[in-house]
């Protein structure tokens, strides 16, 4: 039997959702917790990577399993996951599932803290000194569409590097600015490269338009520093 799980998590103290030999994964954790609970190996297969420091919200992964256990026994992996993973919901899907290439388009957010932050929150959101966000709404637009965005990425080899962005939605409160961008897909670090390039806007250091210039010459030095990941979520994943 195929299930898909939802988890959410707090990528703080690891290093990236997937597996690693010499460093910590949430997907390792997970997995051992599984093996724990049912004495069986339980191999999960993730809608994505996130790097070390970003967080979900709600992040999707697929498993195989001959138990046929209910939801509510599931989730009972929570007693044995560390308080900063925490399974949401574990339903049977069709065979053909799969929680990276099933999926059609995936959300994510940025947080930016209008003031410096304090020791509870600095993993969670970045401080910007004088940002201003004025130029930075002039900019979102050039990203709206269909576009090769090799200039706003880290090259993995095969992954193709035209993606369709449908929407980057800006909400600001009395504590941050608030960037939610919805797309069919995304590639290595390309949302932390938007909003790196973003943010040197914001910053008088770049003009609006050079989101136009990058998009279309393609030129990954152009645009700005890769922003720091403890800002961003994993905030959903669609699927049909």
């Amino acid at each position: 039997m195929r299930y898909k799980a939802v988890v959410s998590y707090d990528g703080t103290r690891y290093h990236g959702f997937q597996s690693q030999k010499n460093a910590l994964g949430i997907q390792q954790v997970i997995e051992k917790s599984f093996r724990l609970m049912t004495q069986t190996e339980i191999k999960i297969h993730s809608a994505g990577r996130t790097d070390k420091g970003v967080h979900a919200i709600a992040q999707v992964f697929h498993f195989d399993s001959d138990l046929n256990i209910d939801t509510d026994s599931w989730l009972r992996i929570n007693d044995r996951l560390p308080l900063d993973i925490r399974v949401k919901s574990v339903v049977k899907v069709n065979e053909d599932f799969h929680a990276r290439h099933s999926s059609v388009s995936k959300k994510y957010k940025y947080i930016i803290a209008k003031e410096p932050s304090s020791v509870f929150d600095a993993n969670y959101e970045v401080y910007i000194r004088n940002l201003d966000i004025e130029p930075i709404k002039k900019a979102i637009p050039y990203f709206l569409g269909t576009h090769d965005y090799r200039g706003f990425c880290q090259l993995v080899k095969g992954k193709p590097t035209v993606k369709t962005i449908y929407s980057i939605d800006l909400k600001e409160t009395k504590k941050h600015y608030i960037f939610t961008f919805h797309g069919n897909s995304f590639l290595k670090y390309m949302v932390r490269s938007m909003m790196g390039t973003l943010i040197q806007i914001g910053l008088h250091r770049k003009k609006p338009e050079i989101i136009k210039e990058i998009l279309e010459t393609k030129d990954r030095h152009l645009a700005g520093k890769t922003a720091e990941s403890r800002g961003l979520y994993l905030l959903k994943i669609y699927y049909k």
